[in-house]
C-alpha cells in the first residue's frame, strides 16, 4: 500500500510541476503580439493556482474538470479565443460570457451543461 501511495504522490507532484511550467504564455508565430496559455488536459477543477497574465489573447482549458468560470477570465481585455471544450460547465456558469465583448472565438462543445 505504501508503494502505491508514493507512486500516486509522485505522479501528482509531476502533474503539478507540469502545470506550473506550462503556465507561461508563448507568442503565436503568426501574431507576435498574441499570447497563448494552453492548460488542456490537466484535469483542473479550478484555476486558483494559475496565473492569468493580462496580456493573454488565447486561453485553452480543454479537457479539464471545470464546472464554473474563473471571474478573472472576464478581466482579460485582450482575450480573443477561449476554449472550454470537454469540461463540466453548466448553463449558469456560461451566463457571464454574454457580457465579455472582447472574445471573438468561444468553444464549449462536449461540455456537460
Amino acid at each position: 500500500m505504501i508503494e502505491a501511495d508514493s507512486e500516486i504522490l509522485r505522479l501528482f507532484s509531476w502533474k503539478m510541476e507540469a502545470v506550473e511550467s506550462i503556465a507561461v504564455p508563448e507568442p503565436d508565430e503568426d501574431d507576435p503580439s498574441s499570447t497563448l496559455l494552453d492548460l488542456s488536459s490537466y484535469q483542473l477543477h479550478d484555476l486558483d493556482s494559475v496565473e492569468l497574465p493580462p496580456s493573454l489573447t488565447e486561453l485553452d482549458l480543454t479537457a479539464n474538470r471545470l464546472s464554473t468560470l474563473d471571474p478573472r477570465i472576464g478581466n482579460l481585455s485582450h482575450l480573443k479565443k477561449l476554449s472550454l471544450r470537454q469540461n463540466l460547465i453548466t448553463d449558469a456558469a456560461v451566463l457571464p460570457l454574454s457580457s465579455w465583448n472582447a472574445i471573438s472565438s468561444l468553444e464549449v462543445a462536449n461540455s456537460v451543461y
